[in-house]
């Protein structure tokens, strides 16, 4: 009986025995899977929380108005970083992250790090250095040291999650509309300048005569200033520009009747003539002896005012070009002070003051100090690149540049010829001016950035305004010659309303607002910048570029084209710059 006893009482202990472990065993593996189970939640918050730093980062590089590419990358990783600091992994706040130096970082336990790449689409996804505008897309790698919460008991390490995620816009596909036509530097400060000879032809000198402002001016006032002031045209602004080539022949057609027989630009071979007997050949453009009155002035130049004043003061350049009164700026920009015997020969030795030296390049750096006074034209010029490196630096972006005048340009080498002076004085003679179509390129890489950089400089007042037939040449870019998927935009710039028609009417309006249907029919949204250079032409401007209506047959080719386009009326040129960085914005959120 003892014999049974004893070994009924060792297997009931065996029994407990098998059971306290089997439970041991249940309990430790059920802290296992749970410690698993937890490992893979965390894992999932700590991709959720790195996901949405890395949209955040990609939102900040797309829509930010900087064009310098380190600051924009360290702006995305700063917006990362906050991003990710707002998440928790295991109730642990991720607000104690730091940056790491790898993607595999191994932080402390109940920490996180952020290693953070930039990638150039166009390479592969290659990673590439802060700073360089090729990185596109935005990688977070984020890790976190988890703490097991049975750790001590089980004898676990800490666990290192990483996670993974890239953020950046979608392609975006984007032409601007550039408007060349002849107003577009109406507010360039200029001076008219009568140059005639008094004296004898073997004593006299050459003088430099401001003119009489047009008719209904206050008394006494001259003929310098603003172009469009001092020449009174209609709201549309006025044909006649600043630098070659000038269409002189306007000016009489807005009050002032001087037989305008000059040219800023061009070879200079001395004074200007008109034609035949050559009253204009040195020493003189009149009889010596006699001088202009009233309406017989027979030689007036139209010089920028390259200090950019309203009455030129005077100005001497960093590297030497000394340019005291108007007298040196009329000869400068006629090619006379280039040496000394175009200097004799012209008689601008007797104009000048003593203290002027003949020297190469006095032409040239008129030509440089004038295009930097060519107002609004350099402004948008400068406005317009600033847009561009903007959409370079932050997006996956492809660009088109179209110039327009009478007629949208056609090819990036297209030029419109004319005479630099006027088809009535011929002979500085003419010249080629560019009016470029930049191709969009559906080839990755492809973005025109630099070309158009390059070519928008150059870009000369000239001509009408045909609207039309620039949205209808974007159009046709972005219809053909677009990425697949990509997001498409057109941006108008234009300082006035349309005054050309065709090609798809002949009516200057009608044929922009057809062309805004085809717009509208392809999807694609325009962006409207009118800049209003005097008051009258806001309600003629609005009316074709308002976003408000979208009717075919008298609405804004924003509201015609919808799609979310809009119109921006500029006012100030100061503004310009805004507008561009505005519409920048606007197109971000047209990809998200």
């Amino acid at each position: 009986m003892s014999s049974n006893h004893y070994r009924a009482s060792h297997g009931q202990a065996m029994v407990v025995l098998s059971a306290i472990i089997s439970l041991l065993v249940i309990f430790v593996v059920g802290l296992f899977s749970y410690e698993v189970n937890r490992v893979e939640v965390c894992r999932s918050q700590l991709r959720s929380a790195t996901e949405a730093a890395a949209l955040a980062a990609a939102a900040t590089l797309a829509s930010q108005d900087n064009a310098d590419p380190s600051a924009a990358h360290n702006e995305a990783l700063q917006t990362a970083l906050t991003t990710f600091a707002q998440n928790s992994v295991a109730g642990v706040a991720l607000s104690n992250a730091i940056f790491a130096f790898s993607a595999n970082d191994n932080p402390a336990p109940e920490t996180s790090s952020l290693f953070i790449e930039f990638l150039d689409p166009n390479n592969n996804n290659n990673p590439v250095k802060i700073g360089d505008p090729a990185g596109k897309i935005v990688r977070v790698n984020a890790s976190f040291g988890l703490k097991p919460s049975f750790g001590n008991f089980l004898g676990l390490p800490t666990v290192p999650l990483r996670a993974s995620s890239s953020g950046g816009v979608p392609d975006l596909d984007v032409v601007l509309l550039f408007d060349v036509s002849g107003s577009i530097d109406d507010q360039t400060p200029v001076s008219f300048v009568r140059r005639q000879w008094t004296g004898s032809a073997a004593s006299g000198k050459i003088q430099y005569i401001v003119p009489p402002a047009r008719a209904g001016s206050a008394a006494g006032a001259l003929a310098q200033g603003r172009l469009y002031d001092i020449l009174g045209p209609q709201p549309t602004g006025t044909a006649v520009q600043a630098m070659a080539p000038q269409n002189l022949g306007q000016v009489s057609q807005s009050g002032l009747r001087w037989p305008l027989n000059f040219s800023e630009s061009g070879t200079a071979t001395g004074l200007r003539s008109r034609s035949g007997s050559d009253p204009g050949a040195p020493p003189g453009n009149m009889p010596p002896g006699t001088a202009g009155t009233g309406n017989t002035y027979t030689c007036t130049d139209i010089v920028v005012n390259i200090d950019g004043k309203s009455v030129f003061q005077g100005i001497t350049t960093g590297d030497g070009y000394s340019f005291p009164d108007l007298a040196t700026v009329v000869e400068a920009a006629r090619g006379n002070l280039e040496n000394q015997t175009v200097f004799s020969n012209s008689k601008a030795n007797t104009g000048v003051p003593a203290s002027i030296t003949p020297r190469s390049g006095y032409q040239a750096k008129y030509q440089e100090l004038a295009r930097a006074n060519l107002h609004p034209i350099s402004d948008a010029q400068q406005a317009a690149a600033s847009f561009f490196t903007i959409m370079n630096t932050n997006t996956v972006g492809h660009f088109s540049l179209i110039c327009f005048t009478d007629n949208a340009g056609s090819a990036a080498n297209t030029t419109v010829s004319n005479y630099l002076v006027d088809s009535s004085y011929r002979g500085p003679g003419s010249g080629n001016f560019p009016n470029p179509l930049i191709a969009l390129s559906p080839q990755s890489g492809t973005t025109n950035y630099q070309s158009i950089q390059n070519i928008l400089p150059k870009t000369t007042a000239i001509g009408g305004t045909n609207i039309g037939d620039a949205i209808n040449k974007a159009v046709t870019q972005l219809s053909s010659n677009s990425r697949t998927g990509s997001k498409k935009a057109i941006v108008l710039f234009t300082d006035g309303m349309p005054t050309v028609g065709n090609p798809l009417s002949s009516d200057p309006s009608s044929n922009a607002r057809l062309a805004a249907v085809r717009a509208q029919q392809a999807g694609i949204p325009i962006y409207s910048i009118g800049l209003a250079q005097n008051a009258e032409i806001i309600p003629f401007e609005t009316q074709i570029l308002t976003d408000k209506n979208s009717s075919s047959s008298s609405g804004g080719v924003s509201g015609i084209a919808g799609h979310g386009g809009k119109f921006f009326l500029v006012t100030k040129v100061s503004d310009l710059r805004l507008t561009f960085e505005n519409i920048a914005r606007q197109l971000v959120q047209l990809v998200h």
